[in-house]
């Protein structure tokens, strides 16, 4: 399965789902870049609340009797504020998981170019220092720069690699009971988050959309020109258990398909509702279905409901997760950050459907774990004409 490479300029807002990183599949951020609390304040610092807070901040540190951890007392403050709008999306988010969101979407990272799995080597990226280095599929890490890493998750070795400052990194590996040593010098290398193929035996293709990383549009715009001339008549997007990624992404994405003038999402705030159309003089016009599922959510959401709707796309599965709200993620003086809610996102016929999810035009269950009945089915459909 092929991989589309590339990458654009830093995506400017997010609207995800981060399911290994937060808490859950609840946990969605739309995000907007340079968004700090700070400066511009002196109307809020008039308000007769507010002062009331600062007064019994004032007097409990002026008057309590035992020492005060004024620290964590604004802390629990701030958390209380947040809890109190009773919004599971509005949250308080350390530093590092802050940055996590930002690693976990970013468009390239600092490597050698392997994914792998406990320890095992799972595949190693074509033209990456593993690959012209000698690394296999199969190969059992055993050492990185000297420390025995048998004992690790994938996670651990990864951050080994990752995290070292130095630009060379030593792996030992077994290989059928043979230990080899490799000394890899990393790189900047593109985080794949498109595979495509074209159906056996037919004209159409498929392309599968695993994160709206930073880069998305670019690796999406050269799988299609690869699929286009291998002969592609029909196309099926695969955007099952992707949780999603940046809205840029999305919109860039659904702008390839769309044409100009017509809406692909709005977003409602509390005093103002925004359309965003195609401004891109491109477009297609082949039959495209989009596999959805439970899991299928924000940005893919979008990008499904904008295709449904605007391209007359067909839509096949389970009825998508149903993550309508987005949310800004504002970084506070400590490092910390804030995500909160701030809008609403809007199908182009103008439905929300948060808490609700979008349905199928063709519900179709898997019930064979070897067997994708779902793909099958979006085949035949395309099949018939």
């Amino acid at each position: 399965m092929k991989q589309a490479k590339g990458f654009s300029l830093w995506g400017v807002i997010v609207i995800m789902i981060i399911t290994s990183i937060v808490s859950g599949i609840t946990t969605g951020v739309i995000m907007l870049n340079s968004n700090s609390v700070k400066n511009n304040q002196s109307e809020v610092l008039q308000d007769e609340n507010l002062q009331e807070f600062i007064g019994v901040y004032q007097m409990l540190l002026s008057k309590y009797y035992d020492k005060i951890d004024k620290e964590g007392m604004l802390n629990a403050a701030e958390e209380g504020m947040l809890n109190f709008l009773g919004d599971k999306y509005t949250t308080y988010l350390e530093n590092s998981e802050y940055q996590d969101i930002l690693d976990d979407l970013a468009g390239t990272y600092n490597g050698i170019g392997v994914t792998i799995l406990g320890n095992v080597i799972q595949s190693v990226t074509e033209n990456s220092p593993a690959s012209k280095g000698g690394l296999l599929q199969g190969d059992i890490i055993t050492k990185i720069n000297g420390a025995d890493v048998r004992e690790m998750s994938s996670s651990q070795i990864g951050s080994l690699i990752k995290d070292d400052k130095n630009k060379t990194v030593s792996i030992e590996v077994d290989r059928n009971g043979e230990l080899m040593t490799f000394n890899l010098e990393k790189a900047d290398l593109i985080n794949p988050t498109v595979n495509y193929n074209m159906i056996d035996n037919t004209k159409i293709g498929y392309m599968a959309i695993t994160k709206f990383s930073e880069n998305l549009n670019v690796q999406v715009k050269e799988a299609l020109n690869d699929l286009e001339k291998e002969g592609m008549n029909s196309l099926i997007i695969d955007v099952r258990d992707d949780v999603g990624g940046y809205l840029t992404e999305a919109e860039a994405v659904a702008s390839i398909f769309i044409e100009e003038g017509k809406p692909i999402y709005s977003l409602q705030t509390s005093n103002t509702t925004l359309t965003y159309n195609d401004k891109t003089k491109e477009k297609k016009k082949y039959p495209i279905i989009v596999l959805i599922n439970g899991n299928s959510a924000s940005a893919s959401e979008i990008l499904a409901a904008a295709l449904k709707e605007s391209y007359n796309a067909t839509l096949l599965g389970t009825k998508s997760y149903g993550k309508g709200k987005v949310q800004q993620i504002a970084e506070l003086a400590s490092g910390s950050s804030v995500k909160y809610t701030s809008a609403k996102w809007l199908t182009p016929n103008g439905t929300c459907i948060d808490g609700i999810g979008l349905m199928p035009d063709y519900e179709v269950n898997i019930t064979d774990a070897n067997v994708d009945e779902q793909l099958q089915k979006a085949i035949e459909i395309l099949m018939q004409g």
